[in-house]
């Protein structure tokens, strides 16, 4: 048995133990690495033998389709990407990491669109107002990674299954964005879905310096927030009863308890909080629940936005290319496309996760364009049947090829694909890559 470290706070409940893991992507390996130095007997399980090559910590590997019986380990933690029924021994990688990083404040964000953004953003405010920061979960770096990282906050960005089981995390600060239909391909409906991202909130409490910060624009944060423990404070792009930050005569406004916090004009922020203000005032307010007090006023004016999120990539012969790779769902795919001032050659496709895409109609009606590829790319043009500027090709290179045919001077070639990445790429990353190359390998 490995001894435990000593630099590293003990998990409760499992140091010593014998553990099974499942799943050896990041999250699971981060998870299996950290219960190694915490000295437990681990098993490392996933379905796909490629996946358990080149460890570097010592563990017992399976593979296979069915995991190990679980009857042999005291505890299973589930990466997120692994599907898993509530069991008394199943504990959520975020748990686990919750358990390792119990003296840091944790801020948690979910919903289903603009999560990495606010997330972001969070961690910059608090970043500048002196605060030691640690940023993972569903972006960047697993949070059972974070243990490495010297912080005293912890924001943390949380997908659906993250928090489906989740029990032992406590966010003292709690950001609810929006819900939107999604990951339909493991969640039975919508309605699962959202309870598994209302856990978010109910594993807050609500006496001892909690708050919820919630989108009052959404219907389904009001609905969670109207029973949540903790209070509530609220965003909106508009002022009224229970709003704490809001959008008023083209300036950004947060005023809590008839504290004038922030004033500051839409012109001055960045082009990238200019797309979705929203995620900034959010973002700023949630800054403020968790202790800020210094002016953030820079970074809602500086922050340049996340790759594949937005992001322009070139401009060729006057059609500008933009690379929002990142709106994996029909929903997100709408923001993006409605954030876009001139005509759009909209790219779609990819892999659909369950979902109805007929609510892209409205939107492909208007567009110059449509172009659908990839596995989805059948389903997509059958959705949008009878709009005449459907087009169908294979591939994503396709796509770009003929977007070049159909746009006109001034227009915008969008990739906000609707669809996950997995039929012809590793990651929404690597698709927003390749869309990059092929944009920039077009004759100028």
């Amino acid at each position: 048995m490995t001894s435990r470290d000593p630099k590293r706070p003990a998990v409760r409940g499992i140091f010593g133990g014998r553990v099974l893991v499942l799943g050896a992507a990041r999250s699971g390996r981060a998870a299996g690495r950290l219960l190694v130095a915490q000295g437990a007997q681990v098993t490392l399980y996933d379905r796909n033998p490629d996946a358990l090559r080149d460890l570097d910590f010592p563990a017992e590997t399976v593979s296979g389709a069915q995991s190990p019986d679980w009857d042999a380990f005291d505890v299973v933690v589930q990466s997120p990407g692994v599907p898993a029924q509530a069991h008394p021994k199943l504990m959520p990688e975020v748990d686990l990491a919750a358990l390792a990083l119990a003296e840091q404040r944790w801020i948690c964000v979910t919903g289903s669109n603009g999560k990495s953004s606010v997330t972001t953003l969070i961690g910059e405010m608090l970043r500048h107002a002196g605060a030691r920061v640690a940023v993972g979960g569903n972006i960047g770096t697993a949070l059972c990674a974070l243990v490495d990282e010297p912080c005293d906050v912890v924001v943390a960005e949380l997908s659906s299954f993250q928090l489906e089981h989740a029990s032992k995390l406590h966010p003292r600060v709690a950001v609810l964005l929006n819900l939107a239909p999604n990951h339909l391909d493991r969640h039975p409906d919508v309605a699962s879905y959202g309870a598994a991202k209302e856990r978010l909130a109910q594993l807050q409490h609500g006496g001892d310096g909690d708050r919820l910060v919630v989108n009052l624009d959404d219907e389904w944060a009001r609905s969670v927030a109207s029973r949540a423990p903790a209070p509530v404070l609220g965003a909106s792009l508009h002022s009224g009863q229970g709003v704490d930050a809001w959008i008023e005569d083209g300036r950004l406004r947060i005023v809590v308890q008839r504290h004038d916090w922030l004033d500051l004009a839409v012109s001055d922020l960045s082009p990238a909080i200019r797309r979705y203000p929203l995620n900034g005032l959010t973002a700023a307010l949630a800054a403020y629940a968790a202790g800020v007090r210094r002016d953030v006023s820079h970074v809602l004016k500086t922050f340049v936005g996340l790759p594949h999120r937005a992001q322009h990539v070139a401009e060729i012969r006057g059609v500008t290319y933009v690379n929002d790779s990142k709106a994996t769902s029909p929903a997100a795919a709408i923001g993006s496309f409605e954030s876009e001032v001139a005509p759009v050659v909209w790219l779609l496709g990819g892999v659909n996760k369950g979902v109805d895409l007929r609510v892209l109609i409205p939107c492909a009606r208007r567009a110059r364009a449509v172009i659908t590829f990839g596995r989805a790319g059948d389903e997509i043009a059958r959705a949008l049947e009878g709009i005449p500027s459907v087009t169908r090709v294979t591939g994503l290179a396709d796509a770009v090829r003929e977007a070049t045919t159909r746009a006109h001077k001034g227009d915008v070639v969008l990739l906000a694909p609707a669809c996950a990445s997995f039929d012809e790429f590793r990651s929404f990353e690597d698709r927003g890559d390749h869309f990059a190359e092929y944009v920039r390998s077009l004759p100028c």
